[in-house]
């Protein structure tokens, strides 16, 4: 069975068995996405077949045992995302596997006070959202409160220092390979139209990368807490997998630029730094995106990719020369993505 990462648990007691089956069936490589897709749907309908009428999740008129499954399930994939990138493209095949079965085998559900819909992947948006909130390191007895500076050791596993045998250690170390693991998928499956990921990727390049257009006395508390190297690399992550999606992307998360933007969303798409137009994607903002990681890089004393590749065995034992490869990287696919693009846009032009 699936080790579950810390704060992941079943929430429905009637359905875990059926639950479990369908974790096994995630995790099983043998399956196809569509024999996944056909398992969890079929066990979801039994779920709602053996939960009694009184057992209403959040009352109203939500079908009995529904939620309870679909959290389980939705955790289940955060946590697979999370501990092994081998298993992205496999998930990443399955969600759309399952959106596919669309209203089929559910008709009269009701989830959070909407018609039920697989082509939704209800709950499963703030199933993600419950894991974004930055590294969440753990010993088995006690989260750890990195931004403690006397926690020292958590703080250097997740720099990106080889872990060492203390516990804050480990459990710096784990969290940061979900963390960054989780965002690659995230990405990926933005990159692949699965899902609509423009906010998380708007709030990582405004959180982890933008405050470092900024000396450092101004830097405002980001996601990771001024642990630079986790957040550079994260912003690297999305820009190396969704960098033609942000590059084309010109939505809107802010008033400013859309004067009808309701403020209890807040401003996903705010400046984390210097840059000063709209509350969203923009070419300008993809240029200063790509002159920080230019300007961390150059700090950092990377010569070019050539360098870079020649150190990067020894880069995984120094973190400095880890968070300079991962610019460079990010760099250069900004650089084709640019390429690629600027001939069916003129609006593209203005990066150069």
């Amino acid at each position: 069975m699936i080790k579950f990462s810390p704060g992941v648990h079943f929430t429905n007691l009637h359905g875990t068995s059926f639950a479990e089956e369908a974790i096994a069936a995630l995790e099983n490589p043998t399956l196809s996405p569509e024999e996944v897709a056909n398992t969890i749907t079929s066990l979801c309908r039994e779920v709602v077949k053996a939960t009694p009428p009184s057992e209403e999740a959040n009352g109203g008129d939500d079908t009995p045992g529904l939620e309870g499954f679909l959290w389980d399930i939705w955790n289940a994939v955060v946590t697979i995302a999370e501990e092994d990138t081998s298993s992205h493209d496999r998930l990443a095949a399955i969600l759309p596997a399952i959106k596919a079965k669309g209203k089929s085998g559910c008709e009269g559900w009701r989830i959070w006070g909407n018609d039920f819909d697989w082509a939704n992947l209800p709950v499963y948006g703030p199933a993600v959202r419950e894991s974004m909130n930055g590294p969440s390191p753990a010993t088995e007895n006690q989260w750890i409160d990195y931004h403690d500076s006397s926690q020292s050791e958590c703080r250097a596993a997740l720099a990106g220092d080889p872990p060492t045998d203390s516990p804050a250690s480990r459990a710096g170390a784990a969290a940061r390979k979900r963390w960054l693991n989780l965002n690659a998928f995230l990405a990926r499956l933005w990159a692949l139209g699965v899902m609509d990921c423009t906010m998380y990727g708007i709030s990582t390049m405004r959180m982890e990368l933008e405050p470092y257009s900024l000396p450092p006395e101004k830097r405002p508390p980001t996601e990771a807490y001024g642990i630079q190297e986790i957040e550079v690399e994260n912003a690297a992550i999305w820009v190396r997998i969704a960098g033609k999606r942000m590059f084309e992307c010109r939505e809107i998360l802010g008033p400013k630029g859309n004067p009808n933007w309701d403020p209890q969303y807040g401003a996903a798409g705010s400046s984390g730094g210097t840059w000063e137009g709209v509350d969203g994607y923009h070419p300008e903002r993809w240029a200063l995106w790509k002159s920080i990681f230019g300007k961390i890089a150059n700090e950092g004393g990377r010569q070019n990719m050539v360098d870079a590749a020649k150190v990067s065995v020894a880069a995984s034992h120094r973190p400095s020369r880890a968070l300079t490869i991962c610019q460079q990287v990010a760099v250069v696919a900004m650089e084709q993505i640019e390429r690629e693009a600027a001939p069916r846009s003129t609006d593209n032009e203005a990066i150069q």
